[in-house]
């Protein structure tokens, strides 16, 4: 017994005092590694030749210094059959002494080591500067599913590629809700319209309630660039209706193709004592014109449509001024305490068109106060359709329905 105890002291005493020397060894090769010297680094490496950290900071070395560092890097890429790292390194240098296929076969290995955005990112940049088109879009694809954070550059080289907003969302960019989000976001902002609206209706078709900020954001984009057929189609995906009657006699404030409350001095927009009546009150200090309430139209140019509606006046005046405007003209309503059902016919400008409530006082009248009241609102194409020939600049075409 006693021999085996010595025996087993003497082999922990060891096995201490290797674990102490393997110890001193690892601080030793630290302290020297953290010189950050040519030297100091290669000693490092001498001391503990697998360690990849060691390896992979002295090839950056070497590469600054212009010498070869493809030994050490090789040798990091046999040592870590997982890491992208010097896979992508051993490509590039190669690359960069023209060795286009040495480098394709790095890159390629680092995606298959390596599924993240980095590899893939790498090598769509290295298709791109290859003039590889079909292998760029594939791997720009690829990478942007896996991506996250700040797309722009990826979203850049795309239309650096190209100059089809078509081609670019076809081939570049993948069927991924945030990624076709931030797609939309950087088209809005930097590219044709027409790039926005098809990126606009791929993001709609997810049916995310999130997205609709962003979407009706877009829909007021196309309008203001007078793109109103896509506008109008966006408006549709949207669940909104038809643009040109889908928000009849509905007074909430919106955006794109709803009605919109315009505010100023004097006038105040609510409350309504019914259902799907828009209330407007005049203080009597309003300006003598302002426009109250307006909706962009999607229209055909040239066709005749209806427009109808019914209102009244509670005031102590007899209750004039009040009118529509559509381009050039202008349509009176006929004042009444009680609910008066009236109509117009108006010939389209333009495909878009802005149907805008105003009121202007009457000459020799004071200004009114009062309130107005509001609803059924509804615009419809007229039944034969032809341009209506006396519908002059200012006329006033309004009658009792």
């Amino acid at each position: 017994m006693y021999y085996i105890s010595r025996v087993v002291n003497g082999a922990l005493i060891a096995a201490l005092a290797a674990a102490v020397w393997f110890s001193a060894r690892l601080a030793w090769a630290d302290a020297r590694f953290h010189e950050r010297t040519l030297e100091g680094v290669a000693r490092a490496i001498e001391i503990l030749p697998d360690n990849t950290e060691y390896l992979l900071f002295h090839a950056l070395q070497l590469d600054y210094e212009g010498q070869n560092s493809t030994v050490l890097l090789e040798r990091a890429a046999f040592l870590s059959p997982r890491s992208s790292t010097p896979r992508i390194r051993l490509g590039l240098a190669a690359e960069s002494r023209g060795d286009a296929a040495g480098a394709e076969r790095w890159l390629l290995d680092a995606a298959r080591v390596d599924r993240q955005f980095e590899p893939r990112w790498t090598l769509a940049n290295f298709f791109f500067r290859q003039t590889r088109r079909d292998e760029f879009w594939e791997w720009m694809k690829r990478a942007l599913e896996v991506s996250y954070g700040d797309r722009r550059a990826a979203f850049d080289l795309c239309w650096r590629m190209t100059s089809d907003a078509g081609e670019v969302l076809a081939r570049g960019i993948p069927d991924g809700h945030q990624v076709i989000a931030a797609y939309l976001v950087y088209v809005s902002e930097t590219h044709p319209e027409e790039a926005a609206a098809s990126a606009a209706a791929r993001l709609a078709a997810f049916h995310d309630p999130a997205d609709r900020p962003l979407l009706e954001a877009a829909v007021d984009t196309m309008i203001a660039k007078g793109r109103g057929g896509e506008a109008g189609a966006l408006w549709r995906l949207l669940g909104r209706g038809d643009p040109l009657t889908g928000a009849a006699g509905i007074f909430a404030e919106g955006s794109g193709f709803a009605w919109h409350r315009l505010s100023t001095g004097g006038v105040v927009h609510g409350p309504a004592h019914e259902p799907d009546v828009h209330r407007i009150t005049l203080s009597g200090k309003q300006p003598e014109v302002c426009d109250l309430l307006a909706r962009t139209l999607l229209l055909t140019p040239g066709k005749r449509y209806v427009l109808r509606w019914s209102s009244r006046v509670e005031s102590a005046q007899r209750g004039d001024g009040f009118a529509w405007r559509i381009g050039d003209h202008r349509f009176a309503f006929t004042p009444s305490p009680q609910w008066k059902a009236q109509e117009a016919v108006l010939t389209a400008p333009a495909d878009l068109a802005t149907l805008t409530l105003v009121y202007q006082r009457p000459p020799g009248a004071p200004r009114l106060e009062g309130s107005m009241e509001l609803r059924d609102v509804v615009i419809a194409a007229h039944p034969d359709g032809t341009p209506l020939a006396n519908a002059l600049p200012g006329a006033a075409i309004s009658s009792p329905r």
